[in-house]
């Protein structure tokens, strides 16, 4: 087994291939961070439009989030054992790393409030898969209070409100068998959207879409810069019917679904993997691996605003311009989007294959 100087020495030399419109496009010097696998072996990566800077993990991971002192979390994918705290300054650094809470496992995601004083990860009881939701310290990941909002699997949380409001996805999977054939549970999925206070862990508002959308897991949420309308993506465990996967809950209101395109024209095929809300708080992204698509709605209106075909595209998070969007893929790409149009402003190829989330850091 390589050692991890070998592995980052190894790595640091991938090249990078940039399209027409990239040099242009590289003048902004963003840096985006990402689980990746990087010359058969799992671990994390760094990109800037001149340099890839690869780091390991201890085993695959999947979502990330800002914490307050520069660094980035970057939790294990489910059923996780280890969330890790990397510096974007020094990402070769030694990893500080914490475990999920006893008898329990981490469900790959985890937000900080906005004013940086708490951290909730998203985690489920070993044995019955029950909902645990878990507050830590967000310097060290020590735990504060672990909260159980009563369900399945939580997928993503989220704070709202200025951090008032915590939004928790629960996925409502028993067992989810990703892109090979994903299990239907006995008797529906049984997901749900929850409201907690983040103090006490409390469930202020439960929502659940109807008896026809009984096959949709919601999993995945991004947050307006209003703080009160939140976007909420879903899998399908059933895609003998083409059901709308996106939907808009504001805060005690109830879920509103999203028109679903046309699946002959720009088909999801029932799985969206990523969602992010632009800065202007105007477009929501939603980039779906199984279709090779990224597809575009309007946040203040709710129409369909169209798609583009990127193979393997997961990784989506907002650009600093409004109306503007960065995507990964499981095949070394990365693109910047113009959601009016929609649009590829500039690409570039790497030797990464990026995993399903995606952070501007």
């Amino acid at each position: 087994m390589a050692t991890r100087r070998e592995f980052l020495a190894g790595a640091a030399g991938i090249c990078l291939t940039a399209s027409i419109g990239g040099v242009r496009a590289a003048q902004d010097a963003p840096r985006l961070m990402s689980a990746a696998r990087i010359a058969n072996r799992d671990g994390g990566a760094l990109w800037r439009p001149d340099a890839l800077t690869p780091f390991e993990l201890p085993a695959r991971g999947h979502a990330l989030a800002h914490l307050p002192d520069g660094r980035v979390l970057l939790m294990g994918r489910r059923p996780g054992l280890f969330a890790s705290m990397i510096d974007p300054r020094d990402p070769a650094a030694p990893l500080q790393s914490f475990a999920p809470a006893k008898a329990c496992r981490f469900a790959g995601h985890a937000a900080v409030s906005p004013d940086g004083t708490s951290l909730v990860t998203s985690e489920f009881d070993a044995a019955s898969v029950e909902a645990v939701l878990v507050a830590r310290d967000p310097g060290s990941g020590a735990e504060r209070a672990r909260w159980r909002p009563g369900g399945i699997e939580p997928h993503e949380p989220i704070f709202a409100r200025s951090g008032a409001r915590l939004v928790a996805a629960l996925g409502g999977l028993i067992e989810d068998g990703g892109v090979t054939g994903p299990i239907f549970n006995p008797g529906g999925v049984r997901s749900a959207v929850v409201e907690l206070d983040p103090l006490s862990g409390k469930v202020l508002a439960r929502h659940a879409l109807g008896a026809s959308f009984a096959s949709l897991s919601l999993r995945h949420l991004a947050v307006a810069p209003d703080g009160e309308t939140i976007a909420v993506a879903a899998q399908d465990q059933d895609v003998t019917v083409t059901r709308p996967l996106m939907s808009l809950l504001r805060l005690g209101k109830g879920l509103e679904l999203l028109p679903q395109p046309d699946p002959r024209d720009f088909d999801f095929r029932g799985y969206i993997g990523s969602i992010a809300v632009d800065r202007s708080g105007e477009f929501v992204a939603a980039a779906s691996p199984r279709g090779g698509l990224v597809g575009f709605w309007s946040m203040t209106s709710g129409r369909w605003c169209g798609g583009l075909a990127i193979a393997d595209v997961c990784g989506v998070t907002a650009a600093s311009e409004g109306g503007m969007f960065w995507a990964s893929s499981g095949l070394g790409g990365i693109a910047k989007i113009a959601a009016a149009g929609p649009r590829v402003e500039a690409q570039w190829h790497t030797q990464a294959g990026f995993d399903n989330h995606l952070l501007l850091v």
